[in-house]
């Protein structure tokens, strides 16, 4: 079945053959190397990030998830299938944490959103109840 521009409508299917966490990065030198594209998420603490990276990847705990807001404090990197990273952002909002940790997140992931090279895709997720 094609949309109106001739493109195909319906389920996409992603077959995840392998997954694991590389490393979690604070700054441009801590980013894995290679040339693999980035798929960010990004988003207010506790909105689901990891959960939604669990999902897709089908895995129920590589990234790691807490009903605490602000447990997501560095960016962390999951190769998938060998040829992919899903980068799980600290979140921003109300996250239980000393402010000096918080006001350190907003620098970092900008820092990522516009040094890292690999970043083809940002996925802003929201809660709509929020």
């Amino acid at each position: 079945m094609t949309g109106a521009a001739g493109l195909p409508v319906g389920k996409i299917t992603m077959v995840v053959k392998s997954a694991e966490f590389i490393k979690s990065a604070t700054n441009v030198a801590h980013y894995p190397e290679g040339s693999y594209p980035d798929v960010a998420f990004a988003g207010r603490s506790n909105v689901g990030k990891s959960s939604l990276i669990n999902t897709l990847i089908q895995r129920k705990r590589l990234a790691r998830t807490s009903n605490t807001p602000g447990r997501t404090q560095h960016i962390n990197f999951f190769c998938v299938n060998d040829n992919l990273f899903f980068v799980d952002l600290p979140g921003y909002g109300f996250a239980k944490v000393p402010r000096a940790l918080k006001t350190s997140w907003g620098p970092m992931v900008e820092e990522y959103l516009s040094r890292r090279r690999n970043l083809r895709l940002v996925i802003l997720i929201l809660d709509v109840r929020r």
